[in-house]
């Protein structure tokens, strides 16, 4: 990717900052590009009208071509499901990344998945992106948006764990023969390793296959 800008957008400044760490670690210049103040208020968004979510994520791809952006990963999953990316990348002609393209890469990988989301909206993308490659998936799904909340007050992974109680969730999935735990929210991986030692079941980050398809994409 030579020199070029990757601007971030995510849900919340928390969750852009955590992409923009992410990124900037691996050696790429990049740009935070938060869509709301907080949680509360990006599930409020995800609910809205289409026509207006697709209003203003392209304003705020314009306002990115315009600061040097060259591709854009949305580092965010339920907002990924809640607006047309891939309509607006055609609109707007910059190249947008999502854990969506991801999630079709590991469809064709599992037949079972356990999945932790923020919220419905965002089990539902994954679903639909699993299944579009894989119609005999199983997804056994937990929507924890307090979850969310928790993380962006900056309690621990262990205050976290007791709090909702996750290593009983880990104990469902294992009870459904799960073979690998989805995060599917990019505040998760705070308690990958926390998730690890409560299961024997795999955990996956999606962001590093994300990185590989930002990476092999022609910019």
């Amino acid at each position: 990717m030579n020199n070029q800008v990757v601007g971030v957008m995510a849900g919340t400044p928390v969750d852009t900052q955590m992409g923009v760490d992410y990124l900037a670690r691996q050696g790429l210049q990049v740009k935070a590009y938060p869509v709301s103040c907080s949680s509360r208020e990006q599930a409020r968004f995800q609910l809205g009208p289409s026509e207006e979510k697709e209003k203003v994520i392209g304003k705020m791809l314009r306002q990115m071509k315009r600061e040097g952006v060259s591709a854009v990963i949305v580092y965010c999953n339920s907002l990924s499901a809640a607006v047309d990316m891939p309509f607006l990348s055609r609109q707007e002609d910059i190249k947008i990344l999502t854990p969506l393209d991801v999630y079709q890469v590991l469809g064709t990988e599992y037949r079972r998945l356990g999945v932790i989301a923020a919220n419905s909206q965002g089990l539902a993308g994954i679903e639909k992106a699993c299944g579009s490659v894989n119609p005999d998936i199983d997804i056994f799904g937990a929507a924890l948006l307090p979850l969310v909340n928790g993380i962006e007050s900056r309690k621990t992974p262990a205050a976290l764990m007791a709090e909702f109680r996750l290593a009983v969730l880990c104990r469902f999935f294992e009870a459904n023969d799960v073979e690998a735990i989805l995060l599917g929210c990019t505040h998760f991986p705070y308690l990958k390793e926390e998730l690890e030692k409560a299961t024997k079941i795999p955990v996956l980050d999606p962001a590093d296959r994300l990185l590989q398809l930002l990476m092999a994409a022609k910019i």
